[in-house]
């Protein structure tokens, strides 16, 4: 058994990993697939990847996603023959060490409600769950002509010297720390494949939006409208402005992820087209609790 801790993967393994991923994924019936980078992650030296190896044959990878500074997600797969060999807890055990360096004891596994061998391994860990995340899917193509033009609200795409009005903004709307709203909207001005929006009524800032822009579709993530204007359809035409801004680049789907506790967002979505592609469940699970 060997275990690489990585920071960033190389094409080999980036091929590797995605090779593995796609054999459990067919195995097991589920759809959620890894996200192999690490550009997102609050503390930009974490070590995010973990490749446990038999005989040169990458058998079990495990993922660590921490976009805020406190918490951390991690999603993990072992093929299906490699299974119930002590890979995971191996892989796992790795991870805290690293975890613990950063001071991150809060660790959210996220799984298919789907997947067997997740729910298994959770079990012996005595994770508990905590909430729901529902991937939603908004198909472009399927909506062309039914987009409106708007009046009460302007969308600007906002730069790094706007950083500290969307940071506020931001921090007032989700009620996250100032710093922490700061790192995470700096990173999207920053980033070549993300764009940060705001809203404007009446040359006031009300919302904010990222998008990341992937290869095949677009990615909605940190969309909100401050509370004194929720309520009187800004969200929803904001909404719709940022589908505008998407659909304008030529791509023909659009995602997004909202919390299972979070109806209005919910609503909103659904109502707007969005339809669920996948369930996500998150267990919570603390380090310091348990022995390493």
């Amino acid at each position: 058994m060997k275990i690489l801790q990585l920071h960033k993967l190389n094409k080999q393994q980036i091929k590797d990993v995605e090779a593995l991923v796609l054999e459990c994924l067919r195995a097991d019936g589920l759809e959620r697939t890894l996200y192999l980078d690490n550009d997102i992650n609050f503390y930009i030296n974490l070590n995010s990847f973990f490749l446990l190896y038999e005989e040169q044959r990458l058998v079990s990878v495990l993922v660590i996603f921490e976009p805020v500074e406190e918490e951390a997600e991690i999603s993990a797969y072992t093929l299906p023959s490699e299974r119930k060999k002590g890979h995971f807890k191996a892989l796992f055990q790795t991870a805290e060490k690293e975890l613990l360096r950063f001071d991150l004891n809060r660790v959210l596994f996220v799984i298919e409600p789907k997947s067997q061998s997740g729910l298994a391994a959770l079990k012996a860990l005595k994770a508990n769950y905590g909430k729901s995340e529902y991937l939603m899917i908004y198909k472009l193509q399927d909506k062309k002509g039914e987009l409106d033009s708007f009046k009460t609200l302007v969308l600007k795409e906002l730069f790094i010297e706007e950083l500290e009005a969307a940071a506020d903004l931001s921090s007032r709307i989700f009620h996250t720390d100032l710093e922490e709203a700061q790192d995470v909207i700096a990173i999207s001005m920053n980033s070549k494949y993300m764009k940060c929006y705001g809203a404007y009524a009446k040359a006031k800032l009300i919302g904010i939006c990222n998008i990341s822009y992937g290869a095949e579709q677009a990615s909605i993530f940190g969309f909100g409208i401050l509370p004194d204007y929720q309520g009187k359809g800004y969200g929803r035409q904001f909404l719709k402005q940022i589908i505008n801004q998407i659909q304008e680049k030529g791509y023909q789907a659009v995602t997004l992820h909202v919390g299972s506790e979070n109806n209005p967002a919910y609503s909103l979505y659904k109502s707007e087209g969005f339809v669920i592609q996948t369930q996500y469940d998150y267990y919570e699970y603390l380090i310091e609790d348990q022995e390493l």
